[in-house]
């Protein structure tokens, strides 16, 4: 079936123009310029920097994480300038929504459809995180800048850490910075 493949062409050409808007945004916040700190808590404070995305509206929450994993900011959603003309596109959009439709005006089984469907939307989602961490490093190497850093769908329990590529779950983050003894 031609229509996914398409729809997935749309869909990286529409990242790849709103590239530039998510860039300048993580440069931001690793140079500090953006981060919406809460009362009492400074750049000194941050242990690592959080990133989740919504899977519906494709906007990536960001928050700065500090010691015992307490979150020290508001939080920011990305990218902070979303220009409807760029991203997702309304030519994504209007033939996103009409790819169930379409798929059973086929000669599909249902059962066939579904699995097509779920196939999509784990290759999309695939495509969008592959595109983020490649922003995130394109930024922390252009920088010369390290920081513990977590990419992960809202809410999941496993986040992809964003040095190492290398799933980490949530317990084991809040350990991280839960555990401060410097004897390790």
């Amino acid at each position: 079936m031609d229509l996914p493949q398409k729809l997935k062409q749309i869909f990286i050409s529409d990242l790849e123009r709103y590239s530039p808007y998510m860039e300048r945004d993580l440069k931001k916040l690793l140079m500090n310029i953006s981060i919406p700190y809460l009362e009492g808590k400074q750049v000194g404070h941050v242990r690592a920097f959080c990133f989740e995305y919504d899977h519906e509206d494709l906007t990536i929450s960001f928050w700065a994480l500090g010691e015992k994993s307490e979150i020290i900011s508001d939080i920011l959603l990305l990218p902070t300038e979303r220009d409807e003309k760029h991203f997702p596109s309304d030519k994504f959009v209007v033939e996103e929504e009409d790819l169930e439709d379409l798929l059973y005006e086929t000669d599909l089984e249902e059962n066939e459809i579904e699995d097509l469907l779920i196939e999509y939307r784990q290759e999309k989602l695939a495509i969008f995180t592959n595109w983020f961490i490649a922003r995130w490093r394109n930024v922390s190497e252009q920088l010369n800048t390290t920081i513990d850093a977590y990419f992960s769908k809202l809410n999941a329990f496993y986040k992809t850490d964003l040095n190492t590529l290398e799933p980490i779950s949530w317990e084991e983050i809040q350990e991280k910075y839960t555990n401060t003894d410097d004897d390790i």
